[in-house]
């Protein structure tokens, strides 16, 4: 391996690696890169070799075994090499040399090079076999494998399982594969968290050699690599509620697995009552439950007659030390406890230092119950990790990106453990390996939601044993630990022994729809709940569905058309209509990104709010009319960036958002789509359709080989903490690095949807969306408020609000949270008006000129002109948007802009009120707009409609015309004319791009 090889080598590299289904692996894949290095090693090597060989052995090519102790690659079994192997002899030297570009490499450099590839792959392959060998022997090792045949022996005789398998013993990723072995080949397996459902579905195939394959897939919301191969698929719990939906006895599977049942959340317990509904109707279904901890009395008399498997867990000893910090009044859950100190945390660190090796592995995992406690002891025990040079601090919690909490997963330099602080994620959904000591505050952050106020409280609370004993079991999965409790053996015995259940002490809303929507021909009141909830917090859920106009009047058992749309979108109720609304009112683009923005935490980071600069720096995307109006200004800027192919990370690193919390637009307008209220666009001509749909197969590839590359676990550096590791990540995520081919696999997947997403027509479209006149603010204000209501609040404190007033305003907002006091999130200011239009209950009084909204807000007019101007108004706009919304359920898709225009005009009526909340409302169940007559206004009568229009139509304004006109032109494309001198016509293009593109054409 001379000059010559180093002269062809980009040549070679061009030939070998690449996109083409013949070459042996991408460009800048994982293989290439693991190559390179390999190559130069082995050149070394050679060149050294070769010094002291021989003159007459001097030509001879010598054997991978010879030179590297290799064996030689045929005496694998195919499935357990690469599949390199297989392509790499699909040529041999003199044929390659045929090839136009390879005439000008020698033979000599030609065999060089190939005999390094074949050195590469039978050095990967062995790797790969003593990989599978140890794997085997570990498989072999778990103590699942010894209940085997009892576990398929007893469901073949049983229709529901119950497996109570300790920490560490394999039922997760073993079982699953067992059930294959025996020939069931439609199999579905839950988890809680998508994150698990991952990372289950990738360990898996890897165990069974299926890495390349989709035997086994997963399917979470918005994402899947299932296909018609699929025989294993691990999927999360409201996943397959929404299967349910759509095939009520889901045929598709014959067994399905429920794991992680202990942590019975809503989705799960909901699942239950399907379930052992569905297995008395299904005589081929198979059902099995498993758990770590688990209540087995409760299961065993929810499914009568269930057999019971108890595995014992495989974890090495674990050392127990009680160590409380303060023994008076520790007992007292749900109150807010001062400021943690973290000192007993960096005593255990140093109490490590002094008495572990620092060359021996072992990290440490501390469990706390929030984001804020986390801060606040990783701030301290970073100031102690720069002074002891041992110690890196990450944090892991559900705010972070993914990208973020992957960090946790590297490894520490020798000498140098890591110290991981973390909610209760880490309990289950995360194995982390090589944890030899775990820290236990015993608490945990629990919302509870208050029915009669709307309110959810996050309070601390002591988690349970069966949480406790959990977290003290991440210390004995790969060797012996010690778990620290900071508290004493006392209160561990005063816990609950399981957690308490989402069900009673979340919003019930969700789940009555649901059960609605499923047909089940029930009321959600009398569903057969494993552990019935709160009645009157469910009783409050239906009768707020009621008022929001989901379910049908006086029947708790049909949805109406709205509700029937709401339930078929698997986002929140208020996230729906706000979707829903944006279509009405023919404002999708900034629809979706407020509608991504509720659906997820906010996209603002929780360590930007930690520091100065970074607020400074996002300025100019705040807004004082809200959180939402912030949102449309951040993700435009966001386009503008990736538009303009700066770098993106830097970008939102220097604003503190996470640019992956922005990318769910694409996902609902998908679901707009689908469910008929959103027209698909389809405006590309021929030759663009073919494009796309080239871009769409490669994308597709690039999903697979993404999926398929390997995750080199990375070393992380001494000096990076949870503050500054990604500080040093370069930018990978721009159509300039797609181009030289500086992206992993995943950040070219992420670039490419983003491209196909918003070719040039899309980006100019959502940037004219995003940036907002008058009359498009009004509107997007009442779509976020009619999507979130009934959620309002009066600003003024003191009851009247400004007195006479033609400027009144009230705060709309998507949650209602306490922590340490109560906050209200995702909140905007709205012209008081928009009640009129969105209250189910709507009372006005000829007698004092009052309008009283919701028995809550009452409007009070001076003079009787103004009291029945805005009646009339409100009456004839809340019939046209009736009317509207009926026929966009329906599928009529026509234009609505006589709709917004009336209502940005009765937003902006210029009548003086005082506005003021009712001290004392009354508690009336009467709905609808009562007119001043005491008659109910009939909102679906289509003359009056039209007849009440113009009473206002003619005073509208040129000025609100014009806006509604402008805003409407933004979303058309701009022409320009070119006469191509080929086709011999004058054509329209929207950019001169699209004319040079044309001319190419050519």
């Amino acid at each position: 391996m001379d000059s010559d090889l180093e002269l062809h080598y980009g040549r070679l590299r061009r030939f070998f690696f690449g996109d083409e289904p013949w070459k042996i692996a991408g460009k800048d894949s994982d293989i290439e890169k693991l190559f390179q290095k390999f190559f130069f090693k082995l050149r070394t090597k050679l060149q050294r070799r070769k010094e002291n060989e021989k003159q007459n052995e001097k030509n001879a090519i010598p054997s991978a075994s010879s030179v590297l102790d290799i064996p030689d690659s045929s005496k694998f079994l195919r499935h357990h090499t690469t599949r390199l192997a297989v392509n790499i002899r699909k040529k041999d030297v003199l044929e390659l040399r045929e090839v136009n570009y390879l005439r000008v490499v020698p033979e000599r450099v030609l065999s060089d090079y190939t005999f390094a590839l074949s050195s590469f792959i039978a050095y990967e392959n062995r790797l790969k076999f003593n990989q599978l060998r140890r794997l085997r022997v570990s498989q072999k090792n778990l103590p699942v494998s010894e209940r085997r045949d009892e576990i398929l022996e007893t469901l073949q005789n049983v229709k529901v399982l119950l497996i109570a398998g300790d920490t560490g013993c394999g039922k997760s990723t073993q079982i699953p594969q067992y059930l294959l072995d025996a020939g069931y080949d439609r199999i579905a397996c839950t988890q809680p968290r998508r994150i698990a459902a991952m990372a289950l579905a990738r360990r898996v195939a890897y165990e069974t050699l299926n890495e390349y394959g989709s035997k086994i897939a997963y399917q979470i919301r918005f994402e899947k690599t299932r296909t018609l191969r699929t025989r294993l698929l691990f999927v999360t719990e409201g996943l397959l509620l929404r299967q349910l939906q759509t095939d009520p006895e889901l045929n598709q599977y014959n067994v399905i697995i429920l794991d992680e049942i202990h942590e019975r959340n809503l989705s799960g317990d909901f699942l239950l009552g399907l379930l052992r509904n569905l297995v008395r109707k299904r005589d081929d279904l198979k059902l099995i439950l498993m758990s770590a901890t688990i209540n087995l009395q409760l299961f065993q008399n929810y499914f009568k007659d269930t057999p019971v498997i108890k595995i014992a867990g495989r974890l090495y000893p674990i050392e127990l030390r009680y160590m409380p910090i303060k023994e008076h009044n520790q007992y007292e859950s749900g109150k807010k406890k001062a400021k943690i100190d973290p000192g007993p945390y960096i005593n255990i660190l140093q109490m490590i230092d002094a008495k572990v090796d620092s060359n021996e592995r072992g990290d440490v995992l501390i469990f706390l119950n929030g984001v804020s406690e986390i801060s606040t002891v990783a701030e301290a025990l970073k100031i102690y990790a720069e002074t002891s040079k041992k110690w890196i601090i990450l944090t892991l919690h559900s705010t972070l990106s993914t990208e973020e909490q992957d960090k946790v997963f590297d490894i520490a330099p020798l000498g140098i453990r890591k110290c991981i602080l973390s909610t209760n994620i880490a309990e289950t959904s995360v194995t982390i390996e090589q944890i030899r000591f775990v820290i236990d505050s015993g608490k945990v952050n629990l919302v509870k939601f208050d029915s009669k106020t709307g309110m959810h409280s996050l309070r601390e609370y002591w988690t349970s044993q069966a949480s406790a004993d959990q977290r003290k079991g991440r210390a004995g999965r790969t060797g012996p630990g010690i778990c620290y409790r900071l508290y004493s053996q006392q209160h561990f015995d005063k816990m609950e022994p399981f957690t308490v259940s989402e069900i009673n002490r979340v919003s019930l809303e969700s789940l009555a729809m649901q059960i609605v929507s499923m047909d089940l021909g029930i009321s959600p009141l009398e569903f057969p709940f494993i552990e019935r909830p709160n009645m009157g917090e469910l009783e409050e859920a239906v009768e707020s569905l009621w008022r929001q106009g989901i379910l049908e009047a006086g029947n708790t058992k049909a949805l109406t058309p709205l509700g029937k749309i709401i339930a078929n979108i698997p986002v929140e109720i208020p996230v729906a209509k706000v979707l829903i609304y944006g279509c009405i009112f023919e404002q999708v683009e900034p629809s979706l990104t407020i509608a991504a923005s509720l659906a997820t935490s906010s996209p603002f980071t929780n360590r930007s709010f930690r520091e100065p600069d970074v607020l400074d720096r996002r300025k100019n995307i705040m807004s004082d009319d809200g959180d939402p109006f912030a949102l449309i200004n951040a993700y435009r800027e966001f386009v503008e960036v990736q538009a303009e192919r700066d770098d993106i990370r830097r970008w939102g690193r220097e604003k503190g958002i996470d640019v992956q919390r922005m990318q769910l637009r694409r996902q609902f307008k998908e679901l707009l789509e689908h469910s008929g209220i959103l027209e698909a666009e389809n405006d590309m001509d021929s030759r663009e359709r073919r494009i796309n749909a080239g871009d769409r197969k490669r994308l597709n590839e690039l999903k697979k080989d993404a999926r398929c590359e390997v995750k080199k676990r990375k070393v992380l550096k001494p000096e990076a903490h949870f503050d500054t590791l990604m500080d040093s990540e370069a930018n990978k995520y721009n159509l300039t690095a797609i181009i030289f081919g500086n992206l992993s696999l995943m950040d070219n997947v992420q670039a490419l949807e983003f491209y196909m997403e918003n070719r040039e027509s899309g980006i100019r479209n959502i940037l004219k969306s995003h940036r907002l006149n008058d009359a498009t603010f009004s509107i997007l204000k009442f779509i976020v408020t009619a999507g979130v209501h009934p959620q309002y609040a009066i600003l003024d404190q003191y009851n009247s609000y400004k007195g006479l007033s033609n400027y009144h305003q009230l705060i709309s907002f998507a949650s209602f949270i306490e922590t340490t006091k109560p906050y209200i999130c995702n909140s905007l200011r709205v012209p008081a008006l928009a009640l009129l239009l969105l209250s189910k209950s709507v009372i006005c009084s000829e007698d004092d000129y009052s309008i009283i909204c919701d028995d809550f807000i009452s409007y009070k007019f001076p003079r009787a002109m103004e009291f029945f101007s805005v009646v009339e108004q409100a009456s004839a706009t809340r019939r046209q948007l009736a009317r509207a919304l009926k026929k966009s359920l329906e599928g009529d898709l026509s234009n609505n802009h006589a709709l917004v225009k009336s209502v940005v005009s009765f937003l902006r009526s210029e009548v003086e009120y005082i506005l003021t909340r009712r001290a004392c409302p009354d508690d009336t169940k009467e709905l609808g707009f009562i007119l001043p007559s005491g008659e109910k206004l009939c909102e679906d009568d289509d003359e009056e409609i039209l007849t009440s229009i113009g009473f206002y139509e003619a005073q509208s304004d040129s000025k609100l015309e014009d806006e509604l006109s402008i805003n409407k032109t933004a979303e058309k494309k701009p022409s320009i004319e070119y006469f191509c001198d080929v086709c011999q016509k004058t054509l329209s293009f929207s950019t001169t791009f699209d004319i040079l593109r044309h001319k190419r054409s050519h």
